[in-house]
């Protein structure tokens, strides 16, 4: 979203020619051209504001444009300067909001959505998962307020943002909900996009959303789904190719890739032929990365990975209270992992799933993961709902949070993926830091916390940030004393 409302309007001078600039560019699909102008515009604001506290006009301005700069340093592959950006959105919205200036709920949900879709592009998945997860639910309460319809837009964008997460971090079938749920609110909304001056970004997020939509449908065998999905996005994606943008020629290619694999399936072989010829000509590279894409499939769902679980555990206790996880909440829509369960349920569920993924591991270690990851989403937002069981029942939680945390973070890396070990081992350490308390009395508990923090001081050294590695090392260390 371009903030380009409240507080400020842009002035007629160098400011406002670098902020029109970096606009332009932005719409036109060319982010990673605009960081420069949002640099410039970011130094003038802040010249403006000199030592006044009170001047609101330019803070506001400073907060917008710096969570504008973290989309321009994604687009140019420079991800930790992003999150480094968007921390000084988040304080600028909050000081803003703090002072009374500013109701700025929707802009700090937005921040947590860009620093969700940041974390995606650094291979952080699960704090991905987490970060969109709030976003949706601020965004949801936002659109069932007074001045919801106003909302509706953004509220399908950070959905379709959703789904991409959930399509690679979490349950498919929670992703393709939050993609279906996208796709039909932007066309809902068409008339009122359409008229929007940034109309191009949702078109290009309403691609995103029936891409994956299409995918998943089409790996569930619902083709007829994935077809219409496919339409949707090829055709919104042949307008978007219109501005010449390589990342809207990009889409377009997706969109022809996934279609034609998609017409293969269903017996239309020449037409699928020919929109993968058409792909392909235009530009081999994205044709063929699609292509993998698709051929390597989704992972598996919560509801199948509690079916593989019972197939090669044999019958288990919890298996109907678990299933029961794929069907909302009451109150709420199935396309986050919040939306599963109330928060103190959440951690008893996420209990019930850790205790499948040992087990689990030797047989069928993707299935593990995915119990493992949903085990995590659970006790994350259980924790940080502030239930009263992660609040007063924490030495009995903590201790198998963090155990899950560790034994699904050692299989990440053992399987080559450094980037999502890396992660859950650094949520590892933070859990373990929590359990600190216990670590005088139990011996098991304070073995546990020293794991921990030895794994992740292990993969630090090993990514080469060995100030890092050498903090949780000696946080380690000192449990031994």
């Amino acid at each position: 979203m371009v903030d380009s409302g409240g507080l400020w309007t842009p002035p007629e001078d160098e400011l406002g020619e670098a902020l029109q600039t970096a606009q332009v560019l932005i719409e036109e699909g060319r982010a990673d051209e605009a960081g420069p102008y949002q640099q410039r515009v970011i130094e003038l604001a802040r010249e403006r504001a000199g030592d006044r506290p009170d001047h609101y006009e330019a803070k506001h301005l400073m907060a917008a444009t710096q969570y504008e700069l973290a989309g321009s340093l994604n687009a140019s592959g420079r991800h930790e300067e992003a999150l480094a950006a968007l921390h000084e959105a988040q304080l600028g919205y909050t000081e803003l909001s703090d002072a009374g200036v500013l109701d700025a709920t929707s802009f700090l949900a937005d921040v947590r959505a860009r620093r969700a879709m940041t974390q995606a592009h650094r291979g952080y998945g699960a704090t991905a998962v987490l970060e969109m997860d709030g976003a949706v639910i601020a965004y949801g309460q936002l659109v069932g307020g007074e001045e919801g319809i106003q909302h509706q837009p953004d509220f399908a964008r950070v959905l379709a943002m959703n789904a991409l997460i959930l399509r690679r971090y979490g349950d498919p079938d929670l992703a393709v909900a939050s993609a279906d749920a996208a796709t039909q609110l932007f066309l809902q909304l068409a008339d009122q996009i359409n008229a929007n001056p940034q109309s191009l970004s949702y078109a290009r997020y309403l691609c995103s959303s029936t891409a994956v939509s299409a995918d998943v449908h089409a790996a569930e065998g619902r083709l007829d789904l994935a077809l219409e999905a496919d339409e949707i996005g090829l055709t919104t994606a042949d307008t978007l190719a219109d501005s010449e943008s390589a990342t809207d020629l990009r889409t377009l290619v997706s969109a022809l890739t996934r279609k034609g694999k998609h017409l293969g399936i269903v017996g239309r072989v020449i037409e699928g032929e020919t929109c993968l010829r058409t792909a392909v000509a235009t530009d081999p590279e994205t044709a063929a990365r699609v292509s993998e894409e698709l051929d390597r499939g989704i992972p598996p769902s919560l509801t199948t990975a509690l079916e593989n679980a019972e197939i090669k555990l044999g019958p288990y206790e919890q298996y109907y209270r678990l299933m029961a996880l794929s069907e909302p909440a009451p109150g709420m829509t199935l396309a986050t992992v919040s939306g599963r369960t109330d928060p103190e349920s959440a951690a008893v569920r996420a209990t019930e799933l850790a205790e499948l993924v040992r087990p689990m591991m030797p047989y069928d270690s993707e299935t593990a993961l995915t119990l493992g990851l949903e085990a995590h989403y659970l006790f994350a937002i259980s924790s940080e709902r502030e239930s009263h069981r992660m609040r007063y029942e924490t030495s009995t939680y903590a201790p198998i949070w963090a155990q899950v945390l560790l034994d699904i973070s050692e299989a990440y890396h053992a399987a080559g993926q450094t980037e999502m070990a890396l992660d859950l081992a650094g949520w590892s350490a933070e859990v373990a830091t929590a359990l600190m308390p216990f670590t005088m009395t139990n011996g098991e508990v304070k073995d546990l916390a020293g794991a921990c923090y030895r794994h992740h001081g292990d993969l630090l050294a090993a990514t080469g940030d060995f100030t890092a590695s050498q903090h949780a090392h000696d946080a380690a260390q000192q449990l031994q004393h």
